[in-house]
């Protein structure tokens, strides 16, 4: 059984409704001349977004209108084996074939397959897979991909080249923020190095900071008279946290303090209250043989009785008072323990951190001057070569199941998931020996 689909033409009918027989077909045109137009635009710009000799490539996502039908459009992308599922034909081939003729295979294929007779399909590239820009630019990254992107417009998304290799004012004016980035990058170096020796001093139980708390290997790397200059308020910062720990020490330890004290005084009267209790529990005995001889009456019993309950329920509650003062006492130990493993646990990780910086900072500083010492070598060897030799465009490329390495011009144009690599080469590179 085949499958039609067919747009309901109520609106036509109804726009020509009331005209007289002369300019019905008239009234007709200019009630579809807006769709018209819209209807030509909306190509134009999608030819302009994507022509339909445009070869689809995996990852692309494909917007997908069988126009027959009042479904909206559906979003399809293209996977790693080159197919696209689309609806009641399941997954199509549509890798490195233009779109125009991923278009007309898909119609062919509802023909042939009896899903639709005659189905006006629209088939458009709704966003592409990006590229990749890395190596000797300033930006480096993943970006949209355009139609007739070529290499040098990626360059240009990526920033531009991490130097500029044509134009001697750029190149002047690069050296000069390079320059400053060093002398930024100076001051924060000394800056780290000040607070890695501050949280070491402090790990010591030191009272200030000392230059001997930088790691040998990277003193020649730091500024000392910029050390210097940071260690006033390092050292100031020390104070201020040693003062805030002892503070909260002493809390604890003076909680501690009262806790033994409590101790004490409850020790001292369980002492009192056992010599008291065996007092009572003798006069006790006393009576019993008074009461045998019939010396005092048997109500002298109850009373020394009850005295001795009352005496052992006392010296009971004292235990418990003094048990509790013992499990709060270790408690605040605990607490003081804790504190010193966490104040010790924090300057270990700060110490970590500001290490990490640091050589962070010295890799950085590095390729900065790297980078300004090959700008200093254009700067006196590159004039009257030919600037756009000394970048080179690199692609690595995935065709199939492999990934193909190729060297493209600046005016070569690149594809979806394109790989670029710049690499800037030294003016040198292009001198002939001799």
């Amino acid at each position: 059984m085949t499958r039609f689909f067919r747009k309901n033409s109520g609106n036509s009918r109804r726009c020509s409704q009331g005209v007289a027989p002369i300019g019905r077909w008239y009234a007709v045109l200019l009630c579809f001349l807006p769709v018209l137009a819209l209807t030509l635009l909306i190509g134009v710009a999608a030819e302009a977004a994507a022509p339909d000799n445009y070869r689809i490539n995996v990852g692309d996502e494909l917007e997908f209108d069988i126009l027959d039908d009042e479904d909206p459009p559906q979003l399809f992308t293209v996977g790693r084996d080159g197919m696209v599922q689309l609806p009641f034909i399941g997954g199509m081939p549509v890798e490195a074939i233009s779109v125009g003729d991923a278009r007309e295979l898909i119609r062919r294929t509802y023909i042939e397959r009896e899903i639709f007779v005659g189905p006006a399909i629209e088939l458009s590239i709704a966003s592409f897979r990006p590229i990749f820009v890395l190596g000797d630019v300033r930006d480096p990254g993943n970006f949209d991909f355009q139609p007739f992107l070529t290499a040098e417009q990626a360059v240009g998304l990526a920033g531009g080249a991490a130097i500029a290799v044509n134009n001697e004012e750029a190149r002047v004016l690069e050296r000069r923020n390079l320059e400053g980035t060093l002398s930024s990058l100076e001051y924060d170096l000394a800056l780290l190095a000040a607070q890695y020796a501050r949280v070491q001093a402090r790990l010591k139980d030191e009272d200030t900071v000392s230059w001997s708390n930088v790691p040998p290997d990277v003193r020649p790397g730091v500024n000392r008279e910029l050390f210097d200059e940071h260690k006033i308020n390092e050292d100031q910062i020390i104070t201020l946290e040693r003062s805030d720990t002892v503070g909260r020490r002493k809390l604890i330890a003076d909680a501690m303090t009262e806790a033994e004290q409590r101790i004490s005084l409850l020790d001292q009267r369980e002492g009192v209250l056992a010599e008291v209790l065996e007092v009572t529990r003798a006069e006790l005995a006393w009576t019993r043989d008074l009461v045998a001889r019939e010396l005092v009456p048997k109500a002298e019993i109850n009373q020394r009785v009850l005295a001795v309950a009352r005496a052992e329920d006392v010296l009971l509650e004292l235990k418990e008072q003094r048990s509790a003062a013992r499990v709060q006492l270790a408690g605040l130990r605990g607490q003081m323990s804790q504190f010193d493993a966490e104040w010790e646990k924090t300057l270990v990780s700060e110490s970590q951190r500001y290490w990490s910086n640091i050589q962070k900072l010295i890799s950085t500083r590095q390729s900065l001057q790297d980078r300004l010492s090959l700008l200093q070598q254009w700067m006196s060897a590159a004039r009257g070569l030919e600037s756009s030799l000394l970048i080179e465009f690199q692609v690595r490329r995935r065709e199939g199941e492999g990934v193909k390495n190729l060297i493209l011009q600046p005016y070569d144009e690149l594809v979806p998931g394109d790989l670029l690599v710049v690499v800037v080469k030294p003016p040198e590179a292009l001198r002939e020996p001799g």
